[in-house]
């Protein structure tokens, strides 16, 4: 009879032990920790408002190629990986990601803060790792900071801003 009571005890923790781990699958958001704000993150403050500089930022990297893993609004969060344009470049061993987060400025304003890093792939499928190195090329962030301000918001057009090319 004790056999009978502990066997039961078994299959209930156990029941209970499979439906935690259901539970808890896997993680719905990616890890915030990567948008800590540190060194890495080139910024550049700008004059308009926050949901502005949002909404320009995903445009700037959607239409730069990259397809978006987190566009978080009520955090400023944007991130987003290069997606590879032929047959050819998808079996590349790398590629690109960004880290952006826009936050209030003074004023009304805003401040979107960036980080790029290249994504090197090793190994093989079964036993592959990536390394990530973080550009540190100012000419591509001040680029990319030019392409968020030229962005028309009202027709989502890129127009140069006066005295750049």
């Amino acid at each position: 009879m004790n056999i009978r009571y502990f066997s039961q005890g078994v299959c209930a923790a156990l029941f209970l032990f499979a439906l935690g781990g259901c539970a808890t699958g896997g993680s719905v958001q990616p890890d915030r920790s990567i948008f800590s704000l540190d060194g890495n993150y080139q910024r550049y403050e700008f004059g308009f408002p926050i949901e502005d500089a949002f909404d320009r930022t995903v445009k700037v990297f959607k239409e730069a190629g990259y397809e978006l893993d987190v566009a978080d609004r009520a955090t400023g969060q944007i991130s987003g990986e290069r997606i590879k344009s032929d047959a050819k470049a998808r079996s590349s061993d790398k590629g690109l990601k960004f880290y952006a987060l826009i936050i209030p400025a003074n004023q009304g304003g805003s401040q979107i803060a960036i980080k790029i890093v290249q994504i090197i792939k090793q190994g093989s499928i079964v036993g592959s790792a990536k390394t990530e190195i973080i550009v540190s090329d100012a000419q591509m962030y001040q680029y990319t900071f030019s392409r968020i301000e030229g962005l028309n918001s009202e027709n989502g057009l890129y127009q140069p801003l006066q005295g750049s090319d």
